[in-house]
């Protein structure tokens, strides 16, 4: 099984995907992507509301935070294994009673995840997609929160890079061996998304007692992350595809059976068609047989024949000669009749 996590931080409003606003907007489904991408009418599973950017402000109520921050919000688009939807799936997503229960069960999960790793209090709205082909991806929205303690009081912060940094930090012995000629501590957006797929990893198993498939490492440092929407649009055609490949495997044994039938009944028919040959041929050689010896017969009929006419034709035949005449007359008969070719009629 496979999973896949993405991070993308936020600005509240402005131009561009990369936005709280924009984001609220795909949720509702009041923009054009979210129309061109629906194959169901269904709604979403929510964590919270729909409504984002009031989520966000109660969330942050009383929360101080840099004034520089300008991108305060993340955006985790957590991939599900798509396996995970179906009946008979392992761990507890298999005694869940139908698809919805599951896709809540991933919701729950995926909060729980970032909430852990960014502090405990980080989420404040989540949302599954049920109208779209990628039904095992989950969208959740975080600023994360924590308490730093002075002198004098304790405040409540929130940071959208501290918790990043810090997975990074954990995982530097995974990210170093990734990039073997970077030096010092890495904990750039990439470096951050390669410790979010280990915590993901080792999360997925814990709680479902699941181990996931591991991801296979690039050969080149060609940058291999992809915009929120174009991230999402590769899943679902995954998805789709993965679906549409259980459907061609009962197709393929379905044709299968059916071809099985036909060359069964196409040998049978063969067979028949072999003895119906060798019949015909015995057949064929009695057929010659018989012609040859009709051909003899009719060879010896014609030379006794032509000898009977020459001796009829004569006009001075004597008593002797008509007797031979009908001599050679009753042994034409007799060879006839011996032959079987001809029958007599009664003598007169």
């Amino acid at each position: 099984m496979k999973a896949a996590v993405r991070c993308n931080s936020l600005t509240l409003g402005g131009a561009g995907a990369n936005t709280l606003e924009r984001q609220e907007k795909h949720g509702k489904r009041l923009d054009g992507t979210s129309k061109q991408r629906r194959v169901r009418n269904a709604a979403p599973i929510v964590y919270r509301s729909l409504d984002l950017r009031a989520e966000y402000d109660q969330h942050m109520e009383g929360v101080k935070q840099n004034a520089g921050c300008k991108r305060p919000v993340l955006h985790f688009i957590i991939k599900f294994p798509a396996e995970l939807l179906e009946d008979g799936a392992p761990g507890p997503y298999g005694i869940q009673p139908d698809r919805d229960a599951r896709k809540k069960l991933m919701g729950r999960q995926a909060v729980d995840f970032v909430n852990r790793t960014h502090g405990g209090s980080a989420v404040f709205a989540a949302r599954v997609d049920r109208d779209e082909a990628g039904e095992a991806i989950v969208d959740v929205f975080a600023a994360p929160r924590y308490t730093k303690a002075t002198k004098r009081k304790e405040a409540v912060w929130a940071s959208p890079t501290k918790f990043g940094k810090e997975l990074a930090l954990k995982h530097q012995e995974e990210i170093w061996r990734r990039h073997p000629k970077a030096t010092g501590h890495l904990t750039g957006p990439r470096h951050v998304g390669i410790a979010l797929q280990a915590e993901f990893a080792a999360y997925f198993e814990e709680v479902n007692g699941i181990a996931l498939t591991p991801r296979t490492l690039k050969n080149s440092p060609r940058p291999d992350r992809l915009e929120t929407e174009a991230f999402k649009a590769v899943a679902n055609a995954r998805d789709a595809v993965a679906q549409d490949r259980h459907g061609f495997q009962e197709q393929k044994q379905a044709l299968e059976v059916r071809l099985a039938r036909q060359v069964d009944r196409v040998g049978a028919m063969t067979a028949a068609a072999i003895q119906d040959r060798q019949a015909a041929a015995v057949l064929r050689q009695e057929a010659d047989k018989e012609h040859s010896t009709a051909k003899a017969l009719r060879e010896r009929l014609a030379a006794l024949t032509g000898l009977l006419v020459r001796w009829l034709r004569r006009d001075n035949l004597t008593a002797d000669a008509r007797q031979s005449g009908v001599q050679i007359g009753a042994q034409v008969v007799d060879e006839l009749r011996v032959s079987g070719e001809v029958e007599t009629g009664p003598r007169m």
